[in-house]
């Protein structure tokens, strides 16, 4: 099995389980505070791992304007976009999986734009599989 795929099934059962324990959370919390309190203990844990694992800050590689720019950017669309949006998706379903299949279109629109930027190969099966995420995205909401 590829390392990639490996990699991300793991990823696919811990984002289910975070998911289920987010649930709770989200219902007694507004986004703001979540991601206050989130990025709170992100912020704790960081630290005592680069003092536990001795990182050293002449170690890193210090990013050009451009990645810095990027970074920024894509900060700023994960936090005042996709992270409210994931958020208030969750807390205002019936059921988690009604509002995850409908996040997990993501598949359909990297695909998608995969076609038009990086100008990736489109033929007979791949359609078959955009057909059937929208099947399999439709049947969980039946």
């Amino acid at each position: 099995m590829e390392q990639w795929l490996i990699y991300g099934l793991i990823a696919a059962f811990f984002i289910a389980i975070r998911d289920i324990f987010s649930k709770d959370l989200i219902n007694r919390y507004e986004y703001i505070e979540y991601i206050l309190y989130a990025n709170i203990i992100v912020f704790i844990c960081t630290i005592i791992y680069i003092y536990l694992f001795n990182i050293s800050f002449q170690e890193l590689k210090i990013p050009n304007k451009k990645d810095l720019l990027i970074i920024f950017l894509r900060i700023l669309v994960i936090y005042l976009i996709i992270e409210p949006s994931i958020f208030y998706s969750l807390k205002y379903c019936d059921n988690l999986s009604y509002a995850k299949s409908i996040i997990n279109l993501n598949t359909l629109f990297l695909f998608l734009l995969s076609i038009y930027f990086l100008k990736s190969k489109f033929n007979g099966i791949k359609f078959l599989g955009v057909i059937l995420i929208f099947l399999g995205s439709y049947c969980i909401q039946k």
